[in-house]
């Protein structure tokens, strides 16, 4: 599992703009030692913040919009495949820039939580596929970033 992503704030807005990636794949190992996906996921995530106080940081709300791909074995067949899912949803955080101001190091967290409209769910043989469901649900117990 692995993710990164890039923000823009916007102090006259006192907003954030942030893109985000996130990709997982399980891979197996047959007897020939060929390396074989079992399962994959890709999320792209576009979040907007609006902070509460009126400057960049603090407590905010926001919304999102998430695109995920995903590709595994179906239920109960021996058939392959890709899945792409698009869904919205809300979130609340906070966010904290150093004593210094910009240029810095920053850290947050947040709760999100909404909904796939599009895609079917719990198709995959695998049930720890994160996008195999109908809600979409992220934690960031903590966000780490620099501004320059």
């Amino acid at each position: 599992l692995g993710g990164a992503g890039v923000s823009y704030f916007d102090k006259s807005q006192k907003s954030e703009i942030s893109a985000f990636v996130m990709s997982y794949s399980d891979d197996i190992y047959e007897e020939s030692y060929e390396k074989n996906k079992e399962q994959s996921e890709l999320h792209l995530s576009l979040h907007y913040r609006k902070f509460f106080k009126d400057r960049v940081g603090g407590y905010y709300y926001g919304g999102f919009a998430r695109y995920s791909k995903l590709e595994g074995k179906l239920k109960n067949e021996h058939n392959r495949a890709t899945q792409s899912k698009f869904g919205i949803g809300g979130e609340i955080g906070y966010t904290s820039f150093n004593l210094l101001d910009y240029p810095g190091l920053y850290w947050g967290s947040g709760l999100g939580l909404g909904v796939y409209l599009s895609g079917e769910h719990e198709i995959f043989e695998k049930d720890d596929m994160l996008g195999d469901v109908q809600g979409v649900f992220h934690l960031d117990i903590i966000r780490l970033g620099y501004v320059f």
